[in-house]
């Protein structure tokens, strides 16, 4: 039996995280510093400035992708989430929220991951949000499956998309999070986004 690791984020508090994102003055990642799953040694350095068709490697360097036009990788800026392997950001803000998606990475299997999205499920549930299934989606051929969560942070309401895949010994949660007045938009971008990942 594989020993699980000790240090996964939990798909509860990584949503939590982005939702802050999101929600923050400015278009800057800045997660709370004072997160549960604190990670050592981030510091915010600043983020990267991406062209239309710029594409994007992940901290982990096990995949790129090409962000959607008008977004900016802010990875440097995640300084409170543990195992963050990349964050992107719109320079838009709809409904007060900017869209956001946080990929995390860690080792693990399948079993891992089943297990970290199930307690993610049942974390957002007893905190009162909304949770439902997602479709799945698929991560340049390797099948990510997933759930939904509605609910209101700040005065906004916010849809939060979060989604898990395994891959080569290590399992990567992919949030997305947006107003619900952009959620079909959102959507739509991550789609795109989803259409250049490339696993390296």
């Amino acid at each position: 039996m594989k020993a699980r690791p000790t240090r996964v984020v939990s798909v509860g508090v990584l949503t939590c995280a982005l939702v802050l994102t999101g929600c923050s003055k400015d278009t800057t990642a800045s997660p709370p510093a004072s997160s549960p799953a604190s990670a050592s040694g981030s510091t915010a350095t600043g983020s990267a400035t991406t062209s239309a068709g710029d594409e994007v490697r992940g901290r982990s360097g096990a995949f790129t992708v090409v962000p959607p036009e008008g977004w900016t990788e802010a990875t440097d800026k995640a300084t409170g989430v543990a195992d963050i392997d990349l964050v992107l950001l719109s320079s838009k803000k709809v409904g007060a929220f900017a869209n956001n998606l946080v990929v995390t990475s860690a080792a693990g299997d399948q079993s891992v991951l089943d297990g970290e999205l199930a307690k993610g499920r049942q974390q957002l549930g007893a905190a009162g949000r909304t949770v439902s299934s997602a479709p799945d989606k698929s991560v340049s051929g390797s099948s990510a499956v997933g759930f939904t969560t509605t609910f209101e942070q700040q005065g906004i309401k916010v849809l939060a998309r979060s989604y898990g895949v395994a891959r080569a010994g290590r399992i990567y949660l992919l949030t997305l999070s947006s107003s619900q007045a952009d959620a079909t938009h959102a959507m739509a971008e991550f789609d795109e986004l989803l259409s250049t990942w490339a696993w390296t």
